[in-house]
């Protein structure tokens, strides 16, 4: 919950900061020398800006279709789940056509995309994590087919930076020009007091102080998508999987064939498949999801599918219109 204090009650709090700030370098100037540049070393690391990670490649097909891709950038003053039990936060910037199709850039703390880097599956959970905030958000429908572009950003690092960094910002109008009024907090009120006649983007020594309060994000700046947002289904992973394509002499296509390795699938009972001519969709509930968009149109009537135990393989056959 954020308490809103009155203007008395804030100066009040500031008054006895810089008491206490100054009975510390009267009394013990070592111990001062330490805690400010602790803070300093804090502060410069909160204030880094976002960086690029990956860049990843699917589609918005409804209202419009259109490519779409999604900048996963890290950024330090964005905090990881205090645990695997709770929500990974996130921050998103504005969804912005462009000259190809979409873009939009998701951020989450480095640490998460370290740990994510080390295990494909976590790494997908976060894209599927991604994708489903953009559709929750932004009203659209995605592919659930994506790959990861040869490229780590679409666009330039200063466009995706200010997308990112402009979130939680208000507009304030003003004749001929719009200027951004960032919320009244205490850091803000620090720095007014601290730095009066500098500039605001040079902070000094008193002002990174509230850097201890980075876990504790402002209202509307950081999306947490809480795990009972989301199905579990809706994190599962693909399945390691093959699909060929079988062609006549001539080079015709003639069946489309989908291999599906389900480790530790027991039963075809739990694989619940649909296909339609153009897409695939596989589901084991709570344990893999695969959405392919089909190279080839297929008869759907003529699908057939066998399900091999000893090798807990899934094949799906496919005629080709």
């Amino acid at each position: 919950m954020d308490i809103k204090l009155a203007p008395d009650q804030l100066l009040s709090q500031v008054n006895q900061f810089w008491s206490m700030l100054d009975d510390m370098a009267e009394n013990s100037p070592q111990s001062y020398q330490k805690f400010i540049q602790r803070h300093l070393e804090e502060g410069k690391e909160s204030m880094a800006p976002p960086e690029q990670h990956l860049c990843l490649q699917t589609k918005i097909l409804d209202p419009d279709e259109q490519l779409l891709f999604i900048n996963i950038c890290e950024w330090k003053k964005i905090p990881s789940p205090e645990s695997d039990k709770h929500p990974v936060p996130l921050m998103a910037g504005e969804l912005k056509d462009i000259s190809d199709g979409a873009v939009i850039s998701i951020a989450y703390s480095p640490e998460v995309l370290k740990k994510a880097d080390k295990d494909p599956t976590e790494q997908d959970q976060l894209i599927r994590l991604a994708m489903k905030y953009i559709e929750q958000q932004h009203k659209v429908t995605l592919c659930h087919s994506y790959c990861i572009a040869p490229f780590k950003l679409k666009g330039t690092v200063q466009q995706m930076r200010r997308s990112l960094e402009g979130i939680g910002q208000k507009q304030k109008k003003t004749k001929g020009r719009t200027e951004d009024v960032p919320d009244r907090s205490l850091l803000d009120q620090l720095r007014n007091i601290a730095v009066k006649d500098e500039e605001k983007e040079e902070p000094k020594t008193p002002i990174v102080i509230m850097a201890e309060t980075k876990t504790k994000p402002n209202v509307g700046l950081i999306e947490v998508m809480s795990s009972t947002e989301l199905n579990e289904d809706d994190l599962a992973p693909p399945p390691q999987h093959e699909l060929s394509v079988i062609r006549d002499e001539a080079g015709s296509p003639q069946k489309l064939i989908l291999t599906a390795y389900l480790q530790g699938v027991h039963s075809v009972s739990r694989c619940d498949l649909n296909v339609s001519k153009d897409d695939l969709m596989l589901e084991v509930p709570g344990k893999f999801k695969l959405h392919l968009d089909l190279p080839e149109l297929v008869n759907e009537d003529t699908v057939t599918a066998k399900y091999n135990k000893a090798n807990s393989t899934l094949t799906v056959t496919m005629s080709v219109l």
